[in-house]
């Protein structure tokens, strides 16, 4: 973290607080098709579609370098987990989508039986396992973890079980998820309750322990994910498999820089720049 002198941490912008933001984060060349194809499927699907959600600048950013199909799966499951957290009684009948059933008559059901078919057949047993047991926790500091788990369908490639398993991945997903969480929560200002509200845990003060948390986790996402490429390379993949494996690796990293700089687009936190 850089500093200046005679200033606090919380003096200082968010983008000279962390070294992820130096450079400016690339966008989609096709943002704009993105934006148009999540809107055309939400209302095929019954869901509501609304461009100033921004999902469609949140998965240009997070695919920037990946082509306009895959950013724009993401930004669909990004859609439905979305409305999913809005709607949370309607998670039974989306398991039982994933268990086989067949969808009912509410959107989000319908929704995720599309993006279901889509990805769950070319993924094996243990993505889909992870992927709907997280879905069957739905606490909210699961959604970042969620978003990192659909790295893997939108990029087709399944990382191997004993990568999955390792301190090292785990250590990555971990702060990763926490990140994307964090800042979710800042966007929408439904920020956890302390369990010990005071005074100086309240309003800005308490947003700006939020942001120190991010600042904190983010750090400690780049310095997990820096050995994620020696970690693959003594799985001995083969060169195609591993590249593919850096490319969910690096989606880790990108997915949660997408919403730090749609934290920093927001209205309520430009004074952070």
């Amino acid at each position: 973290m850089r500093t200046r002198p005679n200033a606090t941490s919380r003096e200082i912008p968010l983008r000279e607080r962390l070294a992820a933001l130096s450079a400016p984060c690339p966008m989609h060349p096709s943002a704009h098709r993105i934006e148009a194809a999540v809107i055309e499927w939400a209302r095929r699907t019954g869901l509501d579609a609304d461009p100033a959600q921004g999902v469609h600048r949140l998965a240009g950013r997070a695919f920037a370098r990946h082509d306009t199909g895959t950013a724009t799966l993401f930004a669909r499951w990004l859609t439905l987990l979305t409305r999913l957290r809005r709607e949370p009684a309607a998670l039974p009948g989306v398991l039982a989508v994933a268990g086989g059933g067949e969808p009912g008559p509410a959107p989000v059901e319908r929704a995720f039986a599309d993006l279901w078919g889509t990805c769950a057949p070319a993924m094996g047993d243990g993505w889909r396992e992870r992927f709907v047991a997280g879905l069957a926790v739905p606490d909210a500091a699961g959604f970042g973890r969620r978003l990192l788990d659909l790295a893997e369908p939108c990029l087709g490639v399944e990382v191997p079980a004993p990568l999955q398993e390792s301190r090292r991945w785990r250590a990555t997903t971990e702060a990763g998820g926490d990140v994307v969480t964090w800042c979710d929560a800042l966007l929408t200002g439904h920020l956890p309750v302390p369990a010990t509200r005071t005074a100086e845990t309240s309003g800005r003060a308490e947003h700006a322990l939020v942001i120190d948390r991010v600042v904190e986790r983010m750090e400690e996402l780049w310095s997990a994910a820096r050995a994620l490429p020696p970690l693959v390379g003594r799985h001995d993949l083969g060169l195609d498999a591993s590249r593919e494996v850096i490319q969910v690796a690096c989606a880790f990293l990108t997915i949660p820089r997408a919403y730090l700089e749609g934290l920093l687009e927001s209205r309520r936190y430009r004074h952070l720049e």
